[in-house]
């Protein structure tokens, strides 16, 4: 295979990236989920601390999530994320809040976590329905017959008659035990409702009485669903306490505003780099312009499948990040020209030139981009929030500018090495101190 054909098939295969970054983008107004600094919106970031007598685990954080997860769907607000940073941190964002004050209060007060029977007219109906008329009125639930706090421990398991079904083994305390002895002997072949702040999450049958205060919910069409029910069971006794660390709120307006600045700003940077790479190196520049576009259009098709797939939300530092990598892309491109130059100031054809300056010039250019891609890396594991926005956007950039060195730079400049109208490297770039470099086959 010759030179020609290789630098053919890497441009092709960039067309076909380039062609699937263009269909992620589209439409362009969707192409991106922004955050909240954007969008507008309330944002929190809670902090476990430790209580006495117990330490911040694991688990523990994630019933907290559960507890969360429950009350913002409970708010009914579009789109919402909540998620784990790092060991201690849940950020929960909630998009278009109109009332910032009472999500905050609703989101921080303690869990309720309840038992009650469901009354005989509703036992046939799921837990969907259940809920439905519980928000209508209706009297779906008896009086409540045991709390949260008598629970001491729950977990998911397989278990039951078969041994392969997914179960809930729960543990009470004794005053709990004692209680629940009561209502299981009393309520036999009566669904016994599960629920948290206010919301009926699961009513399993009872089966006969439980004297010794350990039961088992059975049915349980999953193992997944069975987590989730022992987080529920375990949350009412989370000896962990979530501080509000950080708060924003941000009004529709002011995120406007913000995302017409920042895409302006990106146009400005990225208009004034391809002109004075234009106006520098000449021919040389034009390659540059035209893969800066190409850049550009794969960074934000990663930047769309990833938000399209991950929910990832683009913030404003995110696009400090691609801006600061357009810059990036840019050096690259000068660091390889320079050597360029350098190859030919030392008497050398421009075609041997171009091949021995680029891979000089990539490998400086890799190093540097390793350097800065271990610092973001570094900010996107232990940094919180819009932190991990802008380091995430940096690591998409500095992966691409490789890409876009050895799929466009290089089979680019050489394919212009091998056509006619190149043999006078004078039309390409500026070489003071040369007025001419002999060109070879």
């Amino acid at each position: 295979m010759t030179d020609k054909q290789k630098h053919l098939i890497s441009l092709g295969i960039l067309v076909l990236f380039v062609a699937a970054s263009v269909f992620m983008i589209y439409p362009v107004n969707k192409s991106a989920k922004l955050g909240l600094d954007l969008k507008g919106g309330l944002s929190i970031i809670y902090t476990a601390k430790d209580t006495p007598g117990a330490k911040v685990t694991d688990d523990k954080m994630k019933q907290a999530e559960y507890v969360l997860r429950q009350r913002v769907d409970a708010l009914g607000v579009s789109e919402p994320e909540i998620q784990r940073e790092g060991a201690r941190n849940i950020m929960v964002q909630l998009p278009g809040i109109k009332d910032p004050e009472k999500a905050k209060e609703i989101l921080g007060k303690p869990a309720v976590l309840q038992f009650a029977i469901v009354s005989d007219q509703y036992s046939a109906f799921s837990e969907k329905e259940l809920n439905t008329m519980k928000k209508q009125g209706k009297p779906v639930l008896g009086p409540v017959l045991l709390t949260g706090d008598k629970i001491t421990s729950a977990r998911a398991a397989y278990g039951g008659q078969v041994g392969a079904q997914p179960i809930v083994s729960f543990s009470l305390n004794n005053e709990g035990a004692n209680t629940f002895a009561q209502v299981t002997a009393q309520n036999v072949n009566k669904r016994l409702a599960i629920v948290l702040d206010g919301k009926i999450v699961t009513a399993p049958n009872i089966q006969g009485p439980i004297p010794d205060g350990k039961g088992e919910i059975t049915g349980i069409k999953s193992i997944d669903e069975a987590k989730e029910i022992a987080l529920v069971l375990n949350t009412g006794s989370i000896p962990v306490t979530l501080d509000i660390s950080e708060a924003q709120s941000v009004g529709p307006t002011l995120g406007a505003d913000a995302l017409r600045a920042g895409i302006v700003a990106g146009i400005v940077g990225f208009a004034l780099v391809a002109i004075y790479m234009l106006l520098y190196y000449q021919g040389l520049g034009l390659v540059t312009w035209v893969g800066l576009s190409v850049y550009a259009a794969l960074v934000w098709g990663v930047v769309a499948t990833i938000g399209r797939t991950y929910g990832w939300t683009l913030t404003l530092p995110g696009i400090a990040g691609l801006i600061i990598s357009i810059g990036i892309a840019a050096d690259s491109k000068i660091i390889i020209f320079e050597r360029l130059k350098e190859e030919m100031r030392s008497k050398k054809t421009f075609r041997t030139a171009v091949e021995s300056g680029f891979w000089h010039g990539f490998r400086t250019s890799l190093d540097a981009d390793i350097v800065t891609m271990v610092a973001a890396l570094v900010l996107f594991l232990v940094g919180i929030g819009p932190v991990r926005g802008f380091a995430l956007t940096l690591i998409i950039g500095l992966v691409l500018d490789v890409v876009t060195m050895l799929l466009f730079t290089r089979p680019v400049l050489g394919l212009l090495a091998q056509i006619w109208p190149v043999k006078s490297p004078a039309m390409l770039v500026r070489i003071p101190g040369m007025r001419r470099v002999a060109e070879s086959a």
